[in-house]
């Protein structure tokens, strides 16, 4: 059953695997290193974590790919945004006056052209960045991930909930759910 992802629906997960049934899709050649991608999506609570593409879901996903900041807008109807899997990348949430919008601004060691991009595009006009930070790698003991959930289903007050993930390897996504934080 979709749930929307938040401390309350969150809460109860520890210990459950998560998988991310959305991968990002490969953008076209010479297309830059900050694009516009992001998937309707729902997530499924029941047994495992599933976050998955659904033409009916009330959420809003931007997936993450090496190298590149993939940035989404809010959109009508959709009562969360997330994204993943972090270990040392930055999000970002922005606004153009009318919608929000959130990033995942890779930040692969060695390399800035992600990070350029992004500034780029929030000198672009229209855009104020209303915040942005690095989410590091949750567990420096074990290979692990972040997954960052914004839940706007209550229009006078945001929550932000963050679901750590020990995985198999470094950089890999799908886990099992060793904590989850309140981080807004």
């Amino acid at each position: 059953m979709p749930v929307t992802p938040n401390m309350t629906s969150l809460a109860g997960t520890k210990g459950k695997a998560l998988t991310c049934a959305i991968q990002a899709m490969s953008p076209p050649a010479g297309s830059g290193n900050c694009l516009e991608q992001s998937v309707r999506a729902e997530i499924d609570a029941a047994g495992a974590v599933t976050i998955r593409a659904a033409a009916s879901g009330t959420g809003v996903w931007v997936p993450y790919m090496p190298g590149r900041t993939f940035y989404g807008w809010s959109t009508n109807g959709a009562t969360w945004m997330g994204t993943g899997p972090f270990s040392g990348c930055h999000i970002a949430f922005f606004t153009d006056g009318a919608r929000v919008g959130m990033a995942h601004i890779a930040k692969e060691s060695g390399t800035s052209a992600a990070g350029e991009a992004w500034a780029t595009f929030t000198k672009s006009g229209g855009i104020t960045v209303l915040n942005e930070w690095k989410i590091g790698l949750p567990d420096p003991t074990r290979y692990s991930a972040s997954y960052v959930f914004l839940d706007l289903s209550a229009s006078k007050s945001i929550g932000l909930a963050q679901v750590d993930v020990h995985v198999k390897t470094m950089g890999g996504a799908d886990g099992t759910i060793f904590d989850v934080k309140k981080v807004l």
